[in-house]
C-alpha cells in the first residue's frame, strides 16, 4: 500500500480550517497536526480533524514524518513560515499570494530552490472550471493576437474591516486577476497606472481601478472594489474578458447559479469554490488540495511553476506605489 502524504497545517482562519477538513477526508493523506496562535482556533481544528494540535508552527515542522504543510497565514507572515519549511525540507502548498511584497516572494523563492523542495501557491482559479475553459479559449489558434483584457472583483466592507491592516486589497484579492489575466493573456503585465479611494476607514482602500499594458501589446483595465454593503449577493462578484483579433471570451462571476428569494431579499450560495455537498468541502479548493497531494507523492509537475506565482508579485508592487504616486510605473522584475 502506498503511503499517504502525512501533511500539517499553519495557520487555521478561514481558509485554514478548510484545508485541515479537506486533508484529513483525503484517501491519500494523512493530517498529523494543525497549528495557530489562538488556542480555540487549534482546539476546534483537533476536535474537527484528530490531528494533533500546537501553538508554535516549528514545533509542527519537527514532528516525525511530516512530508508537507499547508501555509495558510496572513501574507504578511508568509515569508519567515515558508522558508522555516523550506529549511525543514518540507513541500510547501502556501496560500495566495506568495508573499506581501516583491522582495520577501523572492526570499522565499531562494530558500525554496536552496534546500531543493517543492512549493505550490494556491492561486484557486487555476482550478476554477470557469477560468480554466477561458485559457482554453483564449488559446491563440483561437483568439489570434490579443487586443485588450478587463478584470473585475468586487466584495464587501466587512471583509475590509476584518483585515484591517493585515492585507490589502491588491494583496488579498487582487492576486487572483493579476494572476489569472497574465495567465490567459500568455504574457506579463510591464507597465501600470493606478488609483485608488479610501473613504470607509477600515484601514484599507474602498476601491482601486487601474490600466496595464501587457509586454506582448495588449492592453488591460483592473477594477478591484470591497466598498460594497455587506448585502451583495454572496459576498462578491468577478469577471474578465479577453478580446482578441480573431474571437473573444468572457466569464462573469456575478452569481452561483443559485439562489433563494425570501420576504427580507434574494440570496445566493457557493456553488464552485469550497461548498459543503453532502458534509464535504468540494469544488476548486478540495481539487486544488487533491492535485497538491497527488503531484507531490507522486513527483509530477505542479499545475503551475511557482516562478509564475511570483511574477504576479512585482505587479501588485507597481500598483500599490502607482496608486501612492498618481503616475505610471514600470514592473520591476
Amino acid at each position: 500500500m502506498i503511503e499517504p502524504l502525512k501533511v500539517g497545517v499553519i495557520g487555521l482562519g478561514f481558509f485554514g480550517l478548510r484545508h485541515a477538513r479537506i486533508y484529513a477526508e483525503h484517501l491519500r493523506a494523512e493530517l498529523v497536526g494543525v497549528c495557530d496562535r489562538d488556542p480555540e482556533r487549534t482546539s476546534e481544528a483537533t476536535r474537527i480533524t484528530g490531528a494533533a494540535g500546537f501553538a508554535d508552527y516549528r514545533a509542527l515542522l519537527g514532528l516525525p514524518g511530516l512530508h508537507a504543510v499547508s501555509i495558510c497565514l496572513p501574507d504578511r507572515l508568509h515569508e519567515e513560515a515558508a522558508i522555516a519549511a523550506a529549511e525543514a525540507g518540507k513541500a510547501i502548498l502556501l496560500e495566495k499570494p506568495l508573499a506581501h511584497t516583491a522582495s520577501a516572494a523572492r526570499r522565499i523563492m531562494e530558500a525554496v530552490e536552496r534546500n531543493g523542495i517543492r512549493l505550490m501557491v494556491g492561486h484557486i482559479l487555476r482550478f476554477d472550471p470557469r477560468y480554466v475553459q477561458t485559457f482554453h479559449a483564449a488559446a491563440p489558434e483561437r483568439l489570434g493576437e490579443p487586443i485588450h483584457l478587463r478584470a473585475k472583483r468586487n466584495g464587501i466592507r466587512s471583509t475590509a474591516r476584518r483585515l484591517g491592516g493585515a492585507s490589502s486589497i491588491l494583496f488579498y484579492m487582487g492576486v487572483h486577476d493579476v494572476d489569472a489575466m497574465q495567465w490567459i493573456a500568455r504574457s506579463r503585465i510591464r507597465r501600470v497606472y493606478a488609483q485608488k479611494r479610501s473613504v470607509l476607514g477600515n484601514g484599507n482602500e474602498d476601491a482601486l481601478y487601474a490600466v496595464v499594458n501587457f509586454e506582448n501589446g495588449a492592453i488591460g483595465s483592473i477594477d478591484y472594489s470591497w466598498a460594497w454593503p455587506d448585502g451583495l449577493m454572496n459576498g462578491f462578484r468577478s469577471a474578465l474578458e479577453i478580446v482578441g483579433t480573431r474571437s473573444a471570451t468572457y466569464l462573469d462571476c456575478s452569481d452561483q447559479g443559485f439562489f433563494t428569494v425570501e420576504d427580507q431579499g434574494t440570496s445566493g450560495g457557493d456553488t464552485h469554490l469550497w461548498p459543503e455537498v453532502n458534509g464535504r468541502i468540494a469544488g476548486d479548493l478540495a481539487d486544488e488540495l487533491d492535485h497538491f497531494v497527488k503531484a507531490t507523492l507522486s513527483g509530477q509537475p505542479y499545475l503551475q511553476d511557482p516562478r509564475e506565482a511570483l511574477d504576479a508579485i512585482p505587479v501588485l508592487d507597481a500598483l500599490a506605489r502607482s496608486a501612492e504616486t498618481g503616475l505610471p510605473v514600470e514592473v520591476e522584475r
